[in-house]
C-alpha cells in the first residue's frame, strides 16, 4: 500500500476575486436585456404584419363583445405600439447593465434603482393580470365552469403572488449586497 500524497494546499483567492460577481451580473443583464429588445422589435414586425389581417381584425371584434377590459381592448387595438414600448422599456436596462459593467457610479446606482423598480412593477402586473381575469371570469354563467376558473384564478394569482415575493426578495437582496462597501469601492 502506498502512502498517500498530501493534499495541496489551500490558497486563498485574491482580494476582492470572492466578492466579484458585478461582472458576470451585468454581462447576464446586458445579454438579457440585449435579447429580450431582440424579441419585442421581433414582436413589433410581426404585429405589423398581423394588426391589418382578418384574424387579427376578428380577434379585436370578440374582444369587443365580450367588453373586455379597455386596456386588453387597448393592446389589441395597439399591439405595434405595446410592442415598441415594451422595447423602450429595455433601454434603460441595458444603459444600466452597460454603467454597472465598466463600474460607473451612476451604473451601480441606476442598478439598484431598476432592481428595486421592477420588485414593484411586478406587483402592479400581477394585480393587473388578476383584474382582467376577475373581469373575465366574472361573466360566465355556468356554475361548475364559474367555480372551476374561480379556482384556477386562484391558484394562478397566487402563484403569481409568491413569484413576486420571492423576486422582490431577491431583488432585495441583491440590491443590499451591491451596496455593500466591498462592492461600492469599486465604483
Amino acid at each position: 500500500m502506498s502512502p498517500l500524497s498530501p493534499l495541496p494546499a489551500h490558497t486563498a483567492p485574491p482580494p476582492g476575486r470572492a466578492t466579484d460577481f458585478v461582472r458576470p451580473l451585468a454581462l447576464a443583464s446586458l445579454l438579457v436585456g440585449a435579447l429580450l429588445l431582440g424579441w419585442f422589435v421581433l414582436q413589433a414586425l410581426i404585429a405589423v404584419a398581423l394588426v391589418d389581417s382578418a384574424g387579427w381584425r376578428q380577434l379585436a371584434l370578440l374582444a369587443h363583445e365580450y367588453e373586455l377590459p379597455p386596456s386588453v381592448m387597448w393592446l389589441l387595438m395597439h399591439p405595434v405600439a405595446a410592442s415598441v414600448w415594451l422595447a423602450m422599456s429595455c433601454l434603460p436596462s441595458l444603459l444600466s447593465s452597460w454603467g454597472l459593467l465598466q463600474r460607473r457610479a451612476w451604473g451601480l446606482w441606476s442598478y439598484i434603482a431598476l432592481l428595486l423598480g421592477t420588485a414593484v412593477a411586478n406587483f402592479v402586473a400581477l394585480w393587473w393580470m388578476d383584474s382582467v381575469l376577475a373581469q373575465v371570469v366574472a361573466r360566465v354563467t355556468d356554475a361548475a365552469l364559474l367555480h372551476e376558473l374561480q379556482v384556477q384564478r386562484g391558484v394562478f394569482s397566487l402563484t403569481l403572488l409568491g413569484t413576486c415575493v420571492l423576486f422582490a426578495a431577491l431583488q432585495g437582496w441583491l440590491a443590499w449586497r451591491l451596496l455593500q462597501p466591498d462592492i461600492r469601492r469599486h465604483f
